[in-house]
């Protein structure tokens, strides 16, 4: 349940260039807004959705500096082509920036897109998955052949 705090931990190191000891403590940081509202139990079970993300990126000082928009929040029939090629064109050469994403199909999940090519989405994850194929992946209804669904909804960048 906590693949989100650890997502929003990743993605900060990224942008924030942040060392081991700085994690730790925005871990911390976390854990104690969690504990403070009374939600760390439910999200230890049930994890973290979309609203309290906000609220995290919102409350938590050391993550008040980052940038951050959810272009396709209000766009959940975005195809894939289309949110592939601006997580492409919004990492561009990859300083300073990730994607934060949330998964469906296989995994109930939040990670970190660290690059993405035009094949291939390289993963900075705490469940150890390190790539996506864009031939695996959908923006629909998961189905055999393309099990990954990729939330655009779900989706910060981040820089």
């Amino acid at each position: 349940g906590l693949c989100g705090v650890y997502s929003i931990v990743n993605a900060a190191r990224i942008v924030r260039r942040l060392d081991d000891e700085a994690c730790k403590d925005l871990f911390r940081q976390i854990i104690i807004y969690l504990s403070q509202r009374r939600m760390l139990g439910r999200i230890l079970v049930e994890g973290l959705n979309l609203h309290v993300i906000g609220g995290i990126f919102r409350s938590v000082d050391e993550l008040g500096a980052l940038q951050r928009n959810m272009p396709f929040k209000r766009d959940p029939d975005t195809p894939l082509d289309r949110f592939w090629n601006e997580m492409v064109a919004f990492l561009g050469d990859g300083a300073g920036r990730a994607v934060l994403l949330g998964l469906g199909g296989v995994y109930d999940h939040w990670t970190v897109v660290e690059s993405i090519t035009d094949r291939r989405i390289r993963l900075f994850d705490s469940y150890g998955l390190k790539t996506l194929n864009r031939h695996r992946c959908t923006t629909l209804r998961p189905t055999t052949r393309r099990p990954h669904k990729l939330y655009p909804t779900h989706t910060y960048f981040l820089g």
